[in-house]
């Protein structure tokens, strides 16, 4: 049962810190906001990026606030973590940990997004959501994409993309649980 509850509850945090992590993003990319997709992320976060956004400002085009809550949410998520599980903790493993909760949000982020796009792209290519995704993925896929040029049409970049974001996410996902021995 209390695995259900770990699992059920590893849902909510990894969901909710995602999309603090993608309110930054957003903002880094200046989407309008009233894009529907920054309204529906702010309205989702803007009972905990808010309060914090009053004494943290946002500064250099980050959005200190809202990675400031997403890094709240991952030190909570271990801690709920650590204690329904009953797994031992290193010091050293819940200093680290919450940083690789979010490394790893940001890299499930990047993969899902990958994977929405390229079936949005097939499906839909005049989508809004389309063009949105491929700004906010073009950081990552253009390198691809420079290495890997199109064969007969055909884009492989978000391929490639997802199998890198898993590929890290292997390595992060240890450090994400607390697993350090030191």
């Amino acid at each position: 049962m209390l695995h259900l509850l770990q699992y059920i509850l590893g849902i909510i945090f990894s969901c909710f810190g995602a999309i603090l992590l993608l309110r930054a993003w957003l903002h880094y990319w200046a989407l309008s906001p009233r894009h529907p997709l920054c309204e529906f992320v702010r309205r989702i976060t803007d009972w905990l990026v808010v309060p914090i956004s009053r004494v943290v400002p946002t500064r250099g085009g980050v959005h200190w606030s809202a990675l400031l809550s997403a890094l709240a949410v991952a030190v909570v998520a271990v801690l709920v973590h650590r204690t329904i599980g009953h797994l031992p903790a290193t010091p050293i493993g819940l200093i680290i940990a919450p940083f690789a909760m979010m490394a790893r949000w940001a890299l499930e982020m990047i993969s899902w997004g990958a994977i929405i796009w390229a079936v949005l792209s097939w499906v839909n290519r005049e989508s809004p959501m389309t063009y949105t995704l491929a700004v906010l993925l073009d950081p990552f896929m253009r390198p691809i994409r420079r290495v890997l040029p199109t064969f007969r049409g055909i884009d492989f970049s978000p391929l490639v993309l997802i199998l890198i974001t898993n590929l890290l996410l292997i390595v992060i996902v240890p450090f994400s649980r607390g697993f350090i021995i030191l």
